[in-house]
């Protein structure tokens, strides 16, 4: 049954709302974005524009300049926010107020009217949570009653002082869901309303704050086509797919040539000549050379997340701290290091433990992720199963695995290939590697266009084929420098450049053709045979 609120009361509603710009913002957040108004300033703008708006909270860092701050504002200064110190403030803005509207500060397309449907049903229903589903991030804010915050903070400190494992530890950057990682630790105690989106576009993936230069780049193109409330995303989104591409994510970069195993289900064998020993420098590429690409990546995308486990084993490569810390020094960047977990030493994680621990505690990249992540591909749970694929090393595989969990926690993941015959198997890899804590991927097969014998599981495509994700995000490396479509493309029937010698933009630009044809549903050369489209490299 309804609950409608007197007219009056409504009227005279008291409802500020808090924009978070605390992590610190992001520099774009600040550059000119539409009409030479920057994301912060559209933000403001369209947070005044709520219903029974009272005041506007910036909440921000120290060492922001004021001449980059939008007029107006109520400016909350800190030297540092954590998810504790917002959940304080966030409480205290609260007190004697009707509802609170919270937003991060970089999210220019902010939707008044989206909100207003969100207020009217959070009043209907007496919600103390309610929040939009099914749009991108970045057009709708969360609202809470006035009491919502201070519960918040009541229940993430019970939990700090308590000992138990916070969702996020206090010391650490705010992630974008803070408040809703806080309140799923209780979520039946929550009165929750949701707003659905008419048609879900979450597979789209989109992050509409000014947090990358991608991210700025995806906001001037689509404000350009039109966008500028909630209702014409998904018209602009299908005629124009095209505009999704903007700048490289995820750089799969071939660090080595030799690889300790000769894997069944792994199509390197057969066209790589990885045996053992290496027979000289040019098997691996050098760190100077690995620094410069960094650099040049930084330049080009301002982050991204790389990926050194392009065929070969990482390991070993003579200089492979050199490598890793090279990436860990720029904080743009996340790496992720796919490994048989053959070839190290336990000094060597030691030794990374400790420099991701003396890391500065920030966000990398738009996204939250942790400075190094690890992925060790097992793809079984019994030696017998695991010679089979993989041939020797199920026990150095499996005990540096252990070592990982131990130093990594979180961000230590094992991996196993799902494929026809294996499923008791991968009940039984699935189930241990869980109980031992660890994150576990059951990765689908790829028969790399038909370069390997089809011996999928099942067909878990989507009914309507989409763009492919990695033409979208992904730039491929191999040792010399070599550019190839995709890292399906093994043959190189379409090579795109050399990185070593030319200019990533030019590169990157090259493969817009292709990408034009699957936004037209048209899909020639390996592609025509490729059931990787689908699949996404976070």
């Amino acid at each position: 049954m309804d609950n409608p609120q007197n007219a009056d009361t409504v009227r005279d509603m008291k409802a500020p709302v808090v924009l978070f710009g605390g992590q610190p913002l992001s520099p774009y957040a600040f550059k000119p974005l539409f009409q030479d108004r920057s994301a912060l300033s559209l933000a403001v703008e369209r947070a005044r524009s709520f219903p029974h708006v009272t005041d506007v909270y910036l909440f921000i860092q120290d060492d922001i300049d004021e001449g980059l701050l939008p007029q107006g504002c109520v400016i909350i200064r800190k030297n540092k926010w954590s998810l504790e110190v917002l959940l304080e403030n966030l409480a205290e803005v609260s007190r004697d107020q009707d509802l609170v509207y919270y937003a991060w500060a970089d999210c220019p397309l902010l939707d008044p009217e989206l909100t207003g449907a969100m207020v009217e049903r959070h009043l209907r229903w007496a919600s103390e949570y309610t929040f939009a589903d099914g749009w991108p991030y970045g057009f709708a804010p969360e609202i809470l009653a006035p009491a919502t915050a201070a519960i918040l903070l009541s229940i993430y400190t019970k939990s700090l002082n308590s000992g138990g494992s916070a969702t996020v530890p206090s010391q650490s950057a705010v992630s974008r869901d803070a408040l809703f990682q806080v309140l799923q630790k209780d979520i039946n105690s929550f009165d929750i309303e949701t707003e659905i989106a008419p048609v879900d576009l979450r597979p789209y993936r989109l992050t509409l704050a000014a947090d990358s230069r991608r991210n700025h780049l995806l906001l001037q193109r689509l404000m350009d086509a039109g966008l500028d409330r909630a209702e014409k995303a998904p018209g602009i989104l299908q005629k124009h797919p095209e505009l999704l591409r903007t700048l490289p994510a995820f750089y799969h970069i071939q660090v080595s040539r030799p690889c300790p195993q000769h894997c069944a289900l792994c199509p390197y064998p057969l066209f790589g000549n990885p045996d053992l020993p290496a027979s000289g420098p040019a098997d691996f590429m050098p760190k100077e050379q690995f620094a410069d690409l960094l650099d040049r990546i930084v330049a080009f995308s301002g982050d991204g997340v790389i990926d050194i486990s392009l065929w070969g084993e990482a390991s070993l490569h003579p200089d492979i701290m050199d490598l890793i810390v090279a990436v860990l020094k720029r904080p743009e960047l996340a790496l992720i290091i796919e490994t048989s977990g053959i070839g190290w030493t336990a000094s060597q994680i030691q030794m990374l433990s400790e420099t991701v621990k003396s890391l500065p505690v920030q966000l990398r990249g738009p996204h939250t992720l942790p400075p190094l992540s690890w992925i060790v591909s097992l793809d079984a749970r019994t030696g017998d199963r695991y010679r089979e694929i993989r041939g020797a090393g199920f026990d150095e595989a499996n005990h540096f695995a252990e070592i990982l969990l131990e130093h990594f926690p979180g961000a230590t993941y094992v991996q196993a290939l799902r494929i026809k015959g294996a499923e008791d198997d991968m009940e039984q890899f699935y189930r241990y590697w869980k109980g031992r804590g660890a994150e576990v991927i059951i990765q689908k097969y790829d028969y790399f266009a038909g370069f390997l014998p089809q011996k999928r599981a099942g067909d878990i495509s989507p009914l309507i084929r989409q763009p492919c994700w990695h033409l979208q995000r992904d730039m491929v490396v191999l040792l010399d420098g070599t550019v190839p479509l995709c890292k399906e493309d093994i043959s190189q029937t379409q090579v795109l450049g050399n990185v070593f010698s030319e200019d990533l933009a030019a590169i990157w630009q090259r493969a817009q053709g292709r990408y034009m044809e699957h936004s037209q549903r048209e899909y020639s050369g390996i592609c025509k045979d490729c059931d990787e489209y689908y699949t996404f490299n976070f």
